[in-house]
């Protein structure tokens, strides 16, 4: 019997290795075939799952194509989960995709070395707006941010056109919420919010349902925690200094450390990681070790009264949601509230949003005039409305109007600026790691925040020292880069290449102007920004060389 099976067994991993030949070999041919045909393919590849999206680059591809008929566009979803691993393969091997979703595995290194810059379309206006208001301006004042979703300041370029403008917000159970507290009235403050979570815990335990009052993870918990932390923090930030650019910000809060201006035991931070704690153990047991997918089935399944994710995720939740839902604010205490109002000093405003869902041209392209081209016409106001209206997701090009079902999500532009986090920039991995290590501290049953504090003070300083001293790094070799760039377009500028048509010189001289102008106008404020990174450098590090071991 034991032969048997072991004999299945291997006729089962021969079928499985003979299927996956075949399909290696079968999409090889498919690609062969179609680079044969007549048209011009084109392969747009990015992580975004959801029904609604997928559908808005379907349905903007088929338009392109009645436009375009010897054009073929097909699309390539990738699990976020892969989506680095793939990418990076894909680039290395020549083998990516003609447009590609930009974040996930696209440092600023990789781009300027496997993507097309797209300053050049930045500073045209896009011919698909041709016949509307924004006929005759620029693309990139088409867009509400300035297609800033797009520009990178370590590289001074364009390498993204972006389609989106997202926001954070909290999904909840209106069907589960009046059977649990008599109404349908979502929480409108924290304080509502805490007794809705404490009538949800005992309504679970009086009819042993499994039902938890929010459903997080490790993709969710940051946007939440995050928002709430920087509740706490907005009078501290408003002393440390205006806003300025993301290194200079990121910065700031670190010297601010090192200067003593707070500390892990200032009472504003320890107020903020008390307000996360008490989120926190709302949440399902271990809901930092669940992905994504986890916290949303939770939801999905009536197994938990509420959510927080991104309005990306709107769609996925319509199109699989049996129950009635609604969507609001996360509600963040307000400075009248009797715990945590002393260091609040209004609602949080998201005017700093920036447009995302970047798309990018990779050098390997066979077809990047065309590659191009589809982005331009998925910019213009026509198409960017139609992806908003077919994804539900709110728009990134001016005078668009979002759909009924991304009303919920607009951005709010009234209240103050939010506070720092304790992470100075997302990208922070060794300060990141200190605080993911730590927080079973923070969040467990006996947990508590003299306890997460003392866990992460020994090391937390260092911590920053490294990820200021990365920062620095990139921004010297993108300042040194910047010298190199500017020489090469002056002397494009001056000895423009030799062609036989004087409509290409002039669009060539056209262009070199246009990032000579684009380096000198940033120049100084790059410089100053890698300048300042060193002298916090410089600070942090003699604060630990003189603090006892």
């Amino acid at each position: 019997m034991e032969r048997i099976f072991n004999a299945i067994g291997l006729g089962l991993v021969a079928l499985a290795f003979v299927a996956s030949l075949g399909r290696v070999a079968y999409l090889n041919w498919n690609k062969a075939a179609e680079e044969s045909t007549k048209y011009t393919h084109i392969r747009l590849a990015h992580w975004q799952l959801e029904r609604g999206i997928r559908n808005a680059f379907d349905e903007a591809a088929r338009e392109y194509e009645k436009l375009h008929p010897d054009v073929r566009i097909s699309q390539i979803a990738i699990p976020d989960r892969v989506y680095t691993n793939w990418l990076t393969t894909q680039l290395l091997g020549g083998t990516a995709p003609d447009i590609v979703e930009l974040g996930f595995g696209s440092s600023e290194d990789r781009l300027a070395k496997h993507f097309l810059s797209l300053t050049s379309l930045a500073n045209r206006p896009n011919p698909y707006n041709k016949g509307t208001n924004l006929e005759n301006i620029p693309l990139q004042n088409t867009f509400y941010d300035g297609m800033m979703g797009g520009f990178y300041p370590g590289l001074m370029e364009f390498y993204g056109i972006t389609l989106t403008t997202n926001t954070i917000r909290m999904f909840v159970n209106l069907d589960l919420l009046k059977e649990i507290t008599g109404s349908d009235s979502i929480p409108a403050d924290y304080q509502e919010l805490i007794s809705v979570c404490e009538k949800t815990r005992r309504f679970a335990k009086k009819f042993s349902r499994p039902i938890i009052p929010i459903a997080s993870s490790r993709y969710n918990a940051p946007y939440l925690m995050n928002r709430f932390f920087s509740s706490q923090t907005q009078k501290q930030t408003k002393k440390i200094g205006p806003p300025g650019d993301f290194p200079q910000n990121a910065a700031r809060t670190v010297e601010a450390f090192v200067d003593n201006a707070w500390s892990l035991d200032s009472p504003d931070v320890r107020s903020g990681l008390e307000l996360m704690r008490k989120i926190g153990r709302e949440m399902q047991p271990g809901f930092m070790q669940g992905t994504r997918d986890d916290a949303l089935f939770y939801f999905i399944q009536k197994r938990a009264l509420m959510i927080t994710t991104g309005s990306w995720d709107s769609s996925n939740i319509s199109s699989l949601a049996n129950f009635r839902y609604g969507i609001a604010p996360i509600p963040t205490p307000s400075k009248n509230d009797p715990e945590f109002g002393p260091y609040v000093l209004g609602t949080i405003s998201e005017a700093a949003t920036i447009s995302g869902m970047g798309l990018g041209v990779t050098a390997s392209s066979k077809h990047p005039e065309t590659a191009k081209d589809f982005l331009l016409f998925l910019a213009s106001k026509t198409g960017d409305q139609r992806f908003a209206d077919t994804s539900k997701l709110l728009p990134a090009v001016m005078d668009t109007t979002p759909s009924q079902a991304a009303k919920p999500f607009q951005i709010n532009e009234e209240g103050y600026p939010p506070g720092f986090n304790l992470v100075a920039s997302s990208d922070w991995a060794d300060t990141s790691r200190i605080l993911n290590n730590s927080y079973f501290k923070l969040f467990s049953h006996g947990g508590n925040v003299q306890e997460f504090v003392d866990t992460i003070r020994p090391d937390f300083l260092t911590a920053y020292g490294t990820d200021l001293a990365r920062m620095y790094s990139a921004r010297k070799r993108a300042s040194q880069r910047f010298d190199v760039k500017l020489a090469a377009d002056i002397q494009l500028l001056s000895c423009p290449p030799p062609t036989n048509s004087p409509a290409e010189r002039e669009t060539k001289t056209r262009e070199a102007k246009e990032k000579v102008d684009l380096v000198l106008s940033s120049l100084n404020g790059n410089d100053r920004s890698t300048y300042y990174l060193r002298e916090v450098g410089e600070k942090l590090q003699n604060k630990l060389l003189s603090s006892p071991r």
